[in-house]
């Protein structure tokens, strides 16, 4: 792990508190089952790479499969024009809550206009069969408008902690 180093970072946990918003007609979303590794992998580091998601990179590859392969868990792909732009993964571990683990888009497609109907699309499928809302956490590495983006849509904040979390050293050269 000589590439990557423990941090502390300010983490967000939020619970989205509102009425559930609908699917955007702009955008089709289409559940990703058992998606392979690498293919996987290869979404999860287009889209995170900028904001140094690293968690499922330094994850064994079979706990990896476990996970993707998890009922519990579900990986959404959003199109426009048929074309991918991001992506989203809820896990629906917790009985009566769901948690939007990653939610991102390709970077060719941040600021042109889809993050609040992307963000509803997956606020609507998390809340989809959990009764008790959804939650999501953020940091202070991510986006500069996630925060505020979350809040605008009827996020609010639970609880703020520091969290200790590997970050790839390149990124936090640019970051830190």
């Amino acid at each position: 792990m000589k590439d990557y180093k423990k941090v502390a970072v300010k983490t967000w946990y939020l619970k989205f508190d509102k009425t559930i918003p609908g699917r955007s007609a702009k955008l089709k979303v289409e559940l990703w089952e058992n998606p392979f590794v690498n293919e996987y992998l290869e979404i999860y580091n287009a889209v995170g790479k900028e904001w140094g998601w690293a968690g499922k990179l330094l994850m064994p590859k079979e706990n990896l499969k476990k996970i993707l392969s998890d009922e519990r868990n579900e990986v959404w792909k959003c199109y426009s024009k048929n074309e991918l732009i991001g992506f989203f993964e809820i896990n629906r571990s917790e009985k009566s809550k769901a948690e939007i683990v990653y939610l991102g888009l390709l970077p060719e497609f941040i600021g042109k206009g889809f993050g609040k109907d992307f963000l509803n699309c997956a606020i609507n499928i998390a809340s989809g069969k959990n009764k008790d809302g959804v939650w999501l956490h953020t940091c202070e590495f991510d986006h500069k408008k996630a925060l505020n983006t979350y809040l605008k849509a009827g996020f609010k904040v639970e609880k703020e902690t520091i969290e200790h979390e590997y970050y790839p050293v390149e990124f936090l050269k640019k970051h830190v």
